[in-house]
C-alpha cells in the first residue's frame, strides 16, 4: 500500500483496490473497492448481477464497471501478487480499450507455468518488476524486457536523529529491533537464530533487549523464543510510528529463511522496508543466503551488514563488534544512508517511475 501511493503521487488517475484488507487505510481517499476474486458462493451471485461486486467464478461485471469506474483512461497499470489480480486489470483495461502496463509486486509459481499469464505479459504495453533477480528470472522465462522498481526510502523522515548516547547500561541497553510481519514459511531458523544471540550476549553480560514489532503468522510462532526479557514482542503498530520506534533503536536486522527450497521460491521478493532501514543512518543487519534480492542489493550497493551463513556464533559476533564500536559503526552507516537515498529516494524513484508510465 504504501509503495503503490507514493509511485502514483501527483498523478491524475483512478485507483482499485482488491484487498479488503486496506479499506481502512485508503479510508476518504475516493480509492475504489473491488474484492478480486470475491467468495465462490451462490449467494454472492445476486451481487455480482446487480453490478455491486466485480468478479464471480471468474467472469466480470459490465455493470460493475460502468457504475464505478466510469470514463476513459489511456492506462491501466496494474500492481499484483496474483494471476485473479492481473487477469481482472487486463480485462479491465480490454474493455476500455487501454495500454495495461504490468508490475509484478510478489513472485507467484503459478505465474511461469501459465499460458494466460505469459499470454497477459506479451499483450502488455509495459512490464515492471519489484527487483534484479525477478527481472533476470522473468527475461530469461518470457523473453521480454522488465523493469525495475524498488520500495523507495521516504526522505522527508530519514536519516533518522542522531544517537547520542554511547554508553549502554541498564538503564540504556542495546536495543535490536525487527520491525514488520513475521510469518513461519519465510523467517523459521533465521529469526529464531537471532533471538538466541540475544539471549546468549545477555548472558555474557551485555545489556541488550531484542524488540519485535508487527504481526506474528501463525500467532503463536516464536513463543518459545519471546521471554519477556531477551526478546520481547510488542505486536503490531500504525505504519505511522515507525519511524519513532526505529528511532529508539540500536541495530536493525532483516532474516530471511536460509532453507534452500523455500529460499528459492523466495528469492524474487525484497522486503517492503529494506530501503528505509538502509537509509536511516542505523546499522542493518541482512541475515539470510546469497540468493536473496536483498543480500543482492546490499551487494551491489555496498551497504549493510551481511551474514549468509547460518550461524548464532556469527550473529553473536557481528551485533559484539557494532555494540562495542558503535560510533564508528553508526558513521558508516550514516555515509551509506545517504547514498542509499541518492539512489532510491522518493525524489529520484517517483519522476523515473512517472516516466516510465507516461512516455
Amino acid at each position: 500500500g504504501v509503495t503503490l501511493a507514493t509511485f502514483i503521487s501527483g498523478l491524475n488517475c483512478s485507483v482499485v483496490f482488491t484487498d479488503a484488507v486496506f479499506k481502512k487505510e485508503v479510508e476518504n481517499k475516493g480509492f475504489v473497492h473491488a474484492h478480486c476474486p470475491y467468495h465462490k458462493s451462490k449467494k454472492s451471485l445476486l451481487l455480482f448481477l446487480l453490478g455491486l461486486i466485480p468478479e464471480w467464478r471468474g467472469k466480470y461485471s459490465k455493470l460493475w464497471l460502468f457504475l464505478f469506474l466510469r470514463g476513459k483512461f489511456e492506462i491501466v497499470y496494474s500492481f499484483f501478487y496474483s494471476l485473479e489480480n492481473v487477469r481482472f486489470a487486463s480485462w479491465i483495461a480490454s474493455h476500455k480499450k487501454s495500454q495495461h502496463i504490468v508490475h509484478i509486486a510478489d513472485h507467484s509459481p503459478s505465474f511461469f507455468n501459465s499460458l494466460e499469464f505469459k499470454s497477459i505479459l506479451e499483450s502488455s504495453y509495459k512490464r515492471a518488476c519489484i527487483g534484479h533477480n525477478m527481472k533476470d528470472a522473468y527475461e530469461k522465462k518470457f523473453d521480454l524486457k522488465f523493469n525495475v522498481f524498488h520500495n523507495y526510502a521516504d526522505s522527508k523522515n530519514l536519516p533518522l536523529a542522531a544517537v547520542d548516547d554511547f554508553k549502554f547500561n541498564d538503564q540504556n541497553p542495546f536495543k535490536i529491533l525487527f520491525l514488520g510481519s513475521l510469518f513461519s514459511h519465510l523467517h523459521d531458523g533465521a529469526i529464531n537464530d537471532i533471538c538466541k544471540a540475544a539471549r546468549k550476549l545477555r548472558k555474557l553480560g551485555h545489556p541488550l533487549v531484542f524488540n519485535i514489532y508487527g504481526q506474528r503468522v501463525p500467532s503463536d510462532f516464536l513463543s518459545v523464543e519471546i521471554d519477556g526479557e531477551s526478546v520481547r514482542h510488542h505486536g503490531e503498530v500504525p505504519a505511522a510510528k515507525r519511524f519513532k520506534i526505529m528511532e529508539e533503536h540500536h541495530v536493525f536486522m532483516v532474516p530471511s529463511t536460509f532453507d534452500s527450497d523455500l529460499a528459492n521460491e523466495y528469492s524474487f521478493s525484497i522486503p517492503t522496508k529494506l530501503s528505509e532501514l538502509l537509509a536511516s543512518g542505523r546499522p542493518t543487519i541482512i541475515y539470510g543466503p546469497k540468493i536473496m534480492e536483498a543480500h543482492r542489493f546490499c551487494k551491489d550497493n555496498d551497504c549493510g551488514y551481511l551474514i549468509d551463513k547460518r550461524s548464532v556464533e556469527n550473529l553473536v559476533k557481528a551485533l559484539t563488534e557494532i555494540m562495542e564500536n558503535y560510533q564508528d559503526s553508526l558513521s558508516t552507516s550514516i555515509n551509506q544512508a545517504h547514498r542509499i537515498q541518492s539512489l532510491i529516494s522518493k525524489s529520484t524513484q517517483v519522476p523515473r517511475f512517472h516516466d516510465f508510465l507516461l512516455s
